[in-house]
């Protein structure tokens, strides 16, 4: 093999030979053109020299199709003998051709030829560049609003998540913290089998904290959550929020990353890691990699470039086999038998199907349900609700694409408690006897009736996604 550099200005020169320097490879440089190489171009002694590109000059050099060819071009349309010396679907060798200026569509047609249009990919890169160094300084200020906090309380929702465990992890990363003094903690506790396994097969520490312990504190780090989400149990001030789910409502915190447009809270702690140099190890990789995974559904929802670019970081760093365990835990019995009720208490009212499970043992299966349900006939919307820990909790999924459950959650039930998320999935927590005070309704089964009611208001709002409901 050889490397045939072609050049015509001395512009190009050093990018141009700087590809054709592989150990043991010889190149050979033609100047075309007037184009004379200065006293430090490699191999000046050697270069071979053409006024014009012929055909017969093209014959002499006699390039195989094992040999590489590059170009360094001022002028593009100086080379267009050379890029078509070749038959364009027989066998020829691989050309760069490089340049500022646009090059013909028939060169750049051709399969054996690849065009890098320098500018174009300055811009590209300095773009990322920008953006980069945006994150670093975020990261920066991020870091610097806890450095000096001897106690920091990560706080997450209240039956906290993959991706909320895996943000909490990835700040006592930057913090260089562990349990002593950055505990991750909710007021609740973790339920769902998926996230049991996830901290047991992590060894991750995730435990409850009471309302009246936060101050003790000397900082207060909500991710993956943010502070109206706990209205049931008073103010609770945030000093740092870092989440990807939208709340409308206003609320004061020194530090705040909020980015609806991220599937994942856990891909910008990912970003921030990263651009912070903290290394990222197997085992919070694994964490943070499952965090997007679960949120995005494989990012298969609601997820963007930005998540695709921390997949692909995360995905060689992570444990396959500790992801694999994490995500295939066994169903208990009682739990199997919430899915019959659900299949047996559907309801389907236009477009939305309805489904009640009553009191729910643990607040996960609700959510749960959702997402399960969404298999169920040919509606787009699905609102799956129950009581859990004496909280009305209703958890939507969403196929339509010209709908945002998010904001249409949010619109009926966060005056009643937090209510809101994305257009795909959304969720609403309502305290039982606030909520069913506000609607002159008793207990579980007439809370059933008043969410009912609600859901009706939406023929008038959003026309054909429901129908009248009767009695």
């Amino acid at each position: 093999m050889k490397y045939f550099v072609f050049l015509d200005c001395s512009t190009l020169s050093h990018v141009a030979t700087s590809l054709a320097t592989e150990p043991g490879v010889e190149m050979v440089m033609v100047a075309v053109g007037g184009y004379q190489p200065g006293a430090s171009a490699p191999d000046r002694e050697h270069t071979l020299y053409a006024r014009e590109l012929t055909s017969g000059f093209i014959a002499t050099l006699d390039i195989k199709q094992t040999d590489r060819v590059i170009i360094g071009a001022c002028e593009p349309d100086l080379f267009t003998p050379l890029t078509s010396a070749f038959p364009p679907q027989g066998p020829a060798p691989p050309v760069l051709f490089i340049s500022e200026k646009p090059v013909s569509a028939e060169a750049a047609a051709r399969p054996n030829v690849s065009v890098v249009n320098l500018m174009e990919s300055a811009k590209e890169r300095l773009s990322g560049e920008w953006r980069d160094i945006s994150t670093r300084q975020r990261a920066f200020e991020l870091w610097s609003a806890l450095k000096d906090s001897d106690r920091v309380l990560i706080l997450t929702q209240n039956d906290p998540d993959p991706d909320a465990i895996a943000s909490g992890m990835a700040i006592q990363a930057l913090l260089g913290a562990g349990d002593d003094t950055a505990p991750i903690r909710a007021f609740g506790k973790v339920t769902r089998n998926e996230n049991r396994a996830m901290l047991r097969l992590l060894g991750v520490k995730v435990g409850s904290v009471l309302p009246e312990e936060v101050k003790g504190f000397d900082k207060v780090v909500m991710v993956d959550v943010q502070p109206p989400y706990f209205k049931s149990v008073g103010s609770i001030k945030a000093d740092v929020v870092i989440d990807h789910h939208p709340y409308p409502q206003r609320y004061k915190a020194d530090f705040r990353v909020v980015d609806t447009g991220y599937g994942a809270t856990a891909t910008i702690m990912a970003e921030f890691l990263s651009a912070a140099g903290v290394k990222i190890n197997q085992r919070l990789a694994t964490a943070l990699l499952y965090g997007v995974i679960t949120d995005t559904m494989l990012l298969s929802r609601q997820s963007s470039t930005r998540d695709f670019e921390a997949f692909n970081m995360l995905w060689p760093l992570a444990n396959h086999d500790l992801l694999s365990g994490m995500s295939r835990p066994r169903l208990r019995s009682q739990e199997l038998d919430y899915f019959v009720k659900a299949i047996r208490s559907r309801r389907e009212i236009g477009r939305l199907l309805f489904i009640w499970l009553g009191r729910a043992s643990k607040e996960d299966i609700i959510p749960r349900i959702a997402d399960f349900s969404m298999q169920i006939g040919d509606t787009s919307v699905c609102a799956v609700g129950g009581v859990s820990r004496d909280n009305v909790v209703i958890s939507i999924r969403n196929m339509d694409p010209d709908l945002d459950v998010g904001a249409i959650t949010a619109g009926l039930f966060a005056q009643y408690g937090s209510a809101g998320g994305h257009r795909t999935m959304a969720k609403a927590v309502m305290p039982l006897k606030k909520f069913t005070k506000a609607k002159g309704a008793a207990g579980v089964s007439q809370a059933r009736t008043a969410i009912l009611r609600i859901l009706k208001t939406l023929e008038k709002t959003h026309p054909g996604l429901v129908k009248p409901l009767g009695k």
